[in-house]
């Protein structure tokens, strides 16, 4: 009988644990977008993800018409990074292949995602650890969908806050829904404090109409609005409360409050 030989196991170093982590938390990553996640130089970005393509851990997109497109190598798990990182305890996995078909525009949107998360918390330094709905297990996110991401305070006296985006053209009615779902459930669960909700706006229609949603109601959470193109500007007031805006007169943008009201 042949002897049975084993397939080569690779040893993981951190920094290759840690590549995996990152394109587990976004999905779809650049070298680029790790680059700057690990303050690394991209060129060693890229020749560490090389390996882990050829290993079999990481899956990368790019044709001839990327280049035409202007658009990067895009990187995402392979099917042994998933159970690398299963086994390794890293639950929420199994969200990166709920779907296995996606489109450019779908995988551009999750870029952006992530690009307006880091965003979110760039201003902030070391007062919020920044979470996806891949990242945390199920009982950290509490509406189906859950949101995006979600800002954690380093302290308790600093709040949390869920991260929803509205892209332009959103309906009106799914938007009203989803703050509904916030909203029911800070009222069942009143013995636990919910986050405050980011709404970021696709553009400056949608954030009007996110405004004219929101402003007569009385969540026990604050709301946040702001656009997209106001959020990348990288300024630290760029939020406005629906309940003060008035169209006709300037208009008063906040940062993130680091502390909770008395």
């Amino acid at each position: 009988m042949r002897k049975y030989e084993p397939k080569t196991r690779y040893k993981f170093s951190k920094n290759r644990v840690l590549l995996l982590l990152w394109t587990m938390k976004y999905r779809f990553v650049s070298s680029d977008i790790l680059a700057v996640c690990l303050n690394k130089d991209r060129s060693t970005i890229y020749e560490r993800l090389n390996v882990l393509v050829e290993q079999g851990y990481v899956a990368k997109l790019y044709d001839k018409t990327y280049r035409f497109k202007q658009r990067p190598v895009i990187y995402y798990l392979a099917p042994a990074g998933i159970r690398y990182l299963k086994t390794a305890g890293y639950e929420r996995t199994q969200l990166h292949y709920k779907n296995k078909d996606f489109t450019d525009e779908q995988i551009d949107e999750q870029l952006l995602l992530g690009e307006i998360a880091r965003a979110i918390r760039k201003p902030y330094g070391d007062n919020f650890s920044l979470y996806t709905k891949y990242q945390l297990g199920a009982d950290d996110f509490y509406l189906s969908p859950p949101p995006y991401a979600k800002l954690i305070g380093k302290k308790n006296t600093i709040p949390d806050y869920f991260i929803e985006y509205f892209p332009p053209y959103y309906e009106s009615w799914k938007i009203r829904k989803r703050v509904n779902q916030h909203d029911t459930y800070a009222d069942e669960h009143d013995d636990v404090t919910h986050p405050h909700l980011l709404l970021v706006c696709g553009n400056n229609s949608t954030q009007k109409r996110v405004v004219r949603l929101t402003a007569n109601m009385l969540p026990d959470f604050e709301i946040f609005t702001t656009t997209t193109e106001r959020l990348l500007t990288g300024d630290k007031k760029v939020w406005l409360k629906p309940y003060e805006v008035d169209w006709d007169n300037p208009l008063a943008f906040h940062s993130l409050p680091l502390k909770f009201e008395e």
